[in-house]
């Protein structure tokens, strides 16, 4: 008995048999990677296919192997900052009769403000003019509030190429004038199935309320169609990427809609993106993991899409706690919302990851991602990538591109849950206290019978 117990407690406490190695074909999916010879380092921004088809939410069952089948030391982080490039704004703009221009500077037209100072009218004088060849045009600034860095123009598409000189002016009175561009040149050249096409200004820094765009050369005049300006950039901002996905009406819920958004994305902007014009929706954002999981609130507040002469105004993204969340639900306020039947798109924003990796060994190398059963890196491995990646042009680095779109490793079963393993530890336990009591009830039994001899 004493050694039948002896050899519970010795199964109990040794030490368990450690799981084989990890392979490529523990994952489902990988990507193919060619790291140019004498790198020390690889770098790359994370593949969309990753978060598509990454089973943990914190990217954990993600590695990298060379030719040879061996993982080599890899780490994934938020991809840097960048210039924080400002968004294309559409600007008011007014086409100017050929022979507006005076001796004294100013216009033989009549120009409108309102209280603001905004342009709200520009008519010519004379009945005979004509702005339907206009080389000229005045753009309000009034909106923007701050210097433009930058014009971008578009025009209507014509039979023949485009080449054109232009030079752009500022003013806060319409009458004395400071040059921001002296000459540019933009073209739209097609030839052999190729587009050549440069259609952005770049201006001199000014706080002039409107500008005056002039065509300097003798050619056919610009039929413009649109004037957008932008700012110059201030500070740095985080890379952000965006994606849109359609969404199904829930059945007898009026005003619910459901998403989903195909992958763990670090999600941390949303919006809602209409089609029909004059659209705005007073709405909730949740999320959740799973169909069993409560919904979580993201974001509330008004979403709109607003179109005035042409020109869609369209609510910003907003900024909400960073979710992982596949599944999305939308609920819109009928009394507050003017989209009717339409299923608004949901836009949401994430910050990609860069991968980092010792390029030990033979290349190709495989980036292997998709496993139910991989489990994430026990070793802590940012100190051996300390200072790498902080700037792309560091030399240590090298930053590489996939071979290749995904290609299959272990298949998507990889991606179900393996059925969960027996809990050993109690079982014995529990046998332990089990036989604990057989051997007690054993020593009673033969000491109660000794004594009733």
């Amino acid at each position: 008995m004493r050694n039948w117990l002896w050899l519970v407690l010795v199964a109990f406490f040794a030490p368990t048999v450690s799981m084989a190695d990890t392979t490529v074909n523990d994952f489902a999916y990988g990507i193919k990677i060619d790291v140019p010879a004498g790198s020390a380092v690889a770098a790359m921004s994370l593949p969309e296919e990753v978060y598509e088809s990454a089973y943990r939410r914190d990217l954990g069952d993600v590695r990298v192997f060379n030719a040879s089948g061996e993982p080599v030391p890899h780490m994934i982080r938020y991809a840097q900052t960048q210039p924080a490039e400002a968004p294309w704004q559409s600007l008011l703009f007014f086409p100017l009769p050929p022979d507006a221009t005076s001796e004294a500077g100013g216009y033989r037209v009549y120009v409108r403000t309102g209280p603001d100072g905004a342009v709200v009218r520009v008519d010519p004088r004379s009945s005979n003019a004509s702005v339907e060849n206009a080389r000229s045009f005045l753009i309000d600034l009034s909106r923007v509030g701050r210097s433009l860095a930058q014009l971008r123009l578009e025009w209507r598409r014509g039979e023949s190429n485009l080449m054109a000189t232009l030079a752009v002016d500022a003013s806060d009175d319409l009458v004395d004038w400071t040059m921001v561009q002296q000459r540019s040149a933009i073209s739209d050249i097609r030839h052999g199935g190729r587009r050549l096409l440069s259609n952005t200004i770049s201006l001199n820094p000014t706080t002039k309320r409107y500008l005056r765009l002039r065509q300097m050369d003798s050619g056919p005049a610009i039929s413009l169609i649109r004037i957008e300006g932008r700012i110059k950039p201030e500070g740095r901002t985080a890379i952000r990427v965006f994606f849109k996905t359609d969404g199904q009406p829930v059945p007898e819920s009026p005003g619910v809609y459901e998403y989903h958004s195909t992958g763990v994305f670090p999600v941390d902007r949303v919006n809602l993106i209409f089609d029909q014009a004059n659209s705005m929706a007073e709405a909730v954002v949740e999320s959740r993991d799973d169909a069993k999981a409560a919904w979580t609130r993201r974001a509330n507040g008004l979403f709109y899409r607003i179109d005035v002469d042409n020109t869609a105004l369209t609510s910003a993204p907003q900024a909400v706690p960073v979710s992982m969340d596949r599944l999305w639900r939308l609920t819109v306020d009928a009394s507050d919302s003017t989209i009717g039947s339409a299923v608004p798109q949901l836009e949401l924003g994430y910050r990609p990851h860069d991968l980092f990796f010792i390029a030990r060994g033979s290349g190709p190398f495989i980036l292997a991602f998709g496993s139910a059963a991989v489990e994430p890196l026990k070793v802590n491995v940012a100190a051996l990538f300390d200072g790498i990646g902080r700037h792309r042009d560091n030399s240590l680095e090298r930053w590489v591109m996939p071979r290749d779109s995904r290609m299959v490793l272990g298949g998507p079963q990889r991606l179900t849950p393996l059925p969960k393993p027996l809990p050993m530890r109690r079982i014995v336990l529990w046998s332990v206290l089990l036989a604990g009591v057989l051997v007690v009830a054993v020593m009673s039994w033969r000491l109660a019978r000794r004594l009733k001899q």
